[in-house]
């Protein structure tokens, strides 16, 4: 571990969790059309993250909006305004279809092993997108001090922001009747941190030989069908469901058929799992 270089990264998640968040003061629309890019550039110097063009793209689409001010009005047109089609700023969206889904608490459980919480001054929920970002680069900064959290930096990111960063990305890509790509600087912004998550995740896995969380649910859930897909319970099983079920009431006549003979006797045929939901726009 390199001190120094976790730190640098630290500065580098910092700047770019302050700009997802709203541009509400003058001090922060300031920050945010004068300083961001030149910050950004000047840290990705020490850092491997392949982002240049992302960055240029960030000036060019900044040039468009010189008035401080029309930063928030595009934020606020982007992410906030209700009864419309748009990306959302919570990313528990992309993981459970909803707002205020179980990504809430997984995250919050995340900030709660390395004995942080939200700040009650911010009024959003914990998987707003800055919020996530902010703890990483705590993780990196808390790497950087030799005392290394509950939770690596690597590790949080591969579990959560590599995969929602590349759909956000998408979907403000997709969000023209919003806002032309060439002048959001916030598809920009998700460009950046899509790459250098996309590369952190990358470094967390090939430094880590043990599988990451995402990857160990997944390996679970495969596991499972793979043992009990198709495959009717013993008798000593069906002993048990049937003594359960009888205790509580319940009929247990079904217990000796399989589920295909109930479904065909209930009218039902099998259907393929859908697939997880994902947000997405439709601008119509």
């Amino acid at each position: 571990m390199n001190p120094a270089m976790e730190s640098r990264k630290a500065e580098f998640w910092l700047c770019l969790a302050r700009a997802f968040l709203a541009p509400v003061s003058p001090q922060s629309q300031a920050a945010l059309h004068e300083c961001l890019a030149e910050d950004l550039e000047e840290i990705v110097r020490e850092l491997d993250y392949p982002v240049a063009e992302d960055l240029a793209a960030l000036r060019s689409a900044l040039a468009f909006w010189p008035e401080r001010d029309a930063l928030l009005s595009l934020y606020s047109r982007l992410f906030l305004v209700p009864g419309r089609a748009h990306p959302p700023i919570n990313m528990g969206v992309y993981f459970d279809g909803t707002v205020h889904g179980d990504t809430v608490r997984r995250v919050a459980e995340c900030y709660r092993a390395c004995g942080l919480e939200k700040n009650a001054a911010f009024a959003d929920l914990p998987d707003h997108a800055a919020v996530q970002i902010e703890f990483t680069a705590w993780l990196f900064a808390a790497q950087a001090e030799g005392e290394p959290p509950a939770l690596r930096a690597g590790e949080f990111i591969d579990a959560f922001v590599v995969r929602w960063a590349p759909l956000l990305r998408r979907d403000l890509a997709q969000a023209s009747a919003l806002c032309p790509p060439e002048r959001n600087p916030w598809l920009a912004l998700a460009g950046i941190l899509d790459k250098a998550a996309t590369r952190e995740a990358a470094l967390f896995r090939a430094n880590h030989h043990e599988a990451t969380p995402a990857a160990l649910e997944e390996a679970e859930i495969k596991r499972l069908r793979r043992e009990y897909a198709g495959r009717m319970p013993g008798a000593e099983e069906l002993a048990t469901l049937r003594e359960k079920l009888l205790a509580d009431g319940l009929s247990a006549q079904h217990l000796g058929r399989t589920s295909a003979e109930r479904d065909a006797a209930d009218g039902l045929r099998t259907l393929a799992p859908p697939e997880p939901l994902r947000h997405s726009l439709s601008m119509g």
